[in-house]
């Protein structure tokens, strides 16, 4: 009998304590549906039954949780319209953003909370109340942190300026950070700094009273005035966390094979190389698409200019994304540029047809790389009709050659051509004007060039031999000045034959 008492007593107090639960959120006007209703007293029970254990929460009393944690979460959506997506940044046990989304069960939310034990029991509270579209980032939101959110909402302690610059980086323009603040809050506004200040400004400034207390409430929301946005790549702890593949040992076979393209040999042999320099990888994808096989980037790359961002959603998006150990890294990166390398095929180099060219076709012979890219260059910024790169002629995809040439290598007129030797013979044999580029020629300043010719300097070093030499210009230099650059020579050359007549 006493047994049977018990028994009843208990459910009694159950019954009364969900009844009670939902009077005070009537009280507050909100008139739950069964389902929410079960949820809220599902979440309720969580919070009592894992709180010593957690220390998920300094409130214990039933109406202070449904009060100060349950009404107080979901008052805001009745003072101002939440647009998903929603972050909830320091969630701690899920407040305000599991309530939120209780009653609003179509809003997709993160949760994020850096601590093990509350990561585990919002795991434990998503399960048991099925809530979909709710999802866990267990880090702390900092610079590393990126989210396709337009809302952020936090109960948190922290001032307003902390949190603004810890999301402003991310949150696109328009987006909105709601601080669910106390009376004190007009310090944290006076606190703001000028940058925050530029970027942000108040959309809403609200006091209040919290339904079912007398404690005082002041929401306000943030929103940001400007298109500024940057993201950071990491290698993450958790393994698959990492935004791209992760390389952090140089036994690795895909670093290995990285590295061998940073030599001619390699590139040679691979018909692949790597492309250094935010402008030359963003004119190599731009012009030859195609090309591109994999993108490469540093621990802790953090990039603001929006089509350099687009480019590594892209290649992380086929899964083609690789970041390395800083260290492995800079081994690539010989430039010490530390933006993005391009690992793409080489462009193909069709073969030269001698005479099929107008105004000035350049031979050249150069056999550093440098010079090659210079050279490039300036044949395509004068207007040179062909780029004929001789058999002794550096690769014209190797790092340094692309670097100097700017990117201009990708798309300059270049022709594969025959050895120094073989081209003069096909000058002869064919009757073509070949012009040499040398010391002892005639001075460039009484000289006419022909309506269509072949420009060949000399290589670095040894010159062009005496046959090569019948017809020659040179370029007159103050005395003490044995000679120039041979990359400079040729563009003084050009700048020449380009402003005749």
């Amino acid at each position: 009998m006493t047994h049977r008492k018990k028994k009843a007593t208990s459910a009694n107090v159950a019954k009364e304590t969900k009844s009670a639960m939902a009077s005070l959120m009537a009280k507050a006007g909100f008139n739950l549906s069964d389902e929410q209703l079960e949820r809220f007293w599902a979440f309720y029970g969580l919070l009592v039954r894992y709180n010593r254990e957690l220390d998920l929460s300094r409130l214990v009393k039933f109406e202070d949780i449904v009060v100060k944690h349950f009404i107080d979460s979901i008052y805001v959506s009745r003072l101002y319209e939440l647009t998903p997506p929603l972050l909830d940044i320091g969630t701690g046990a899920g407040f305000p953003g599991i309530p939120l989304k209780i009653i609003s069960p179509g809003m997709k939310i993160i949760l994020a909370e850096p601590r093990h034990k509350r990561v585990a029991f919002l795991k434990k509270v998503i399960e048991e109340l099925g809530l979909a579209d709710a999802e866990i980032y267990p880090h702390l939101v900092g610079e590393h942190s990126s989210f396709a959110v337009t809302t952020v909402i936090t109960r948190a302690l922290e001032s307003v300026e902390d949190t603004l610059t810890r999301v402003r980086h991310f949150l696109p323009r328009g987006g909105k950070v709601v601080f669910m603040k106390g009376p004190a809050a007009q310090q944290d506004l006076e606190e703001l700094s000028e940058r925050n200040r530029e970027m942000f400004s108040a959309a809403a400034d609200r006091e209040y009273i919290l339904p079912g207390s007398r404690h005082r409430r002041r929401l306000l929301v943030m929103e940001k005035q400007e298109d500024y946005r940057r993201e950071t790549y990491r290698i993450m702890k958790r393994a698959g966390e990492s935004p791209g593949r992760e390389i952090t040992s140089d036994d690795n076979k895909t670093f290995r094979d990285f590295k061998k393209i940073t030599t001619v040999e390699g590139i040679k042999k691979t018909g692949r190389m790597l492309v250094a320099g935010r402008k030359e990888v963003l004119d190599l994808h731009g012009r030859h698409p195609s090309l591109g096989r994999s993108l490469i980037i540093r621990d802790g790359y953090a990039e603001e200019r929006p089509e350099m961002r687009e480019l590594i959603e892209e290649y992380r998006g086929r899964d083609r994304l690789y970041i390395l150990r800083k260290g492995l890294f800079g081994e690539l990166d010989i430039f010490n540029t530390a933006s993005p390398l391009l690992e793409a095929e080489t462009p193909p180099v069709p073969p030269w047809e001698p005479g099929s060219g107008v105004g000035c076709t350049l031979l050249v012979p150069f056999q550093d790389p440098s010079n090659v890219g210079a050279v490039v260059r300036s044949a395509a910024a004068f207007g040179a009709g062909e780029i004929v790169l001789l058999k002794e002629a550096a690769h014209p995809f190797h790092p340094r050659a692309v670097r100097s040439s700017g990117g201009t290598v990708f798309y300059g007129p270049l022709k594969r051509g025959p050895s120094l030797q073989e081209a003069a013979d096909l000058c002869a044999s064919r009757s073509l004007p070949l012009i040499a580029l040398d010391a002892g020629g005639e001075s460039i300043e009484n000289f006419t060039f022909p309506e269509r010719f072949l420009l060949l300097p000399g290589v670095e070093g040894p010159g062009l031999p005496a046959m090569l030499r019948a017809r020659a210009v040179s370029i007159p230099m103050s005395g003490g000045v044995e000679s120039l650059n041979a990359a400079v020579a040729v563009s003084i050359a050009l700048y020449a034959w380009r402003t005749q007549g």
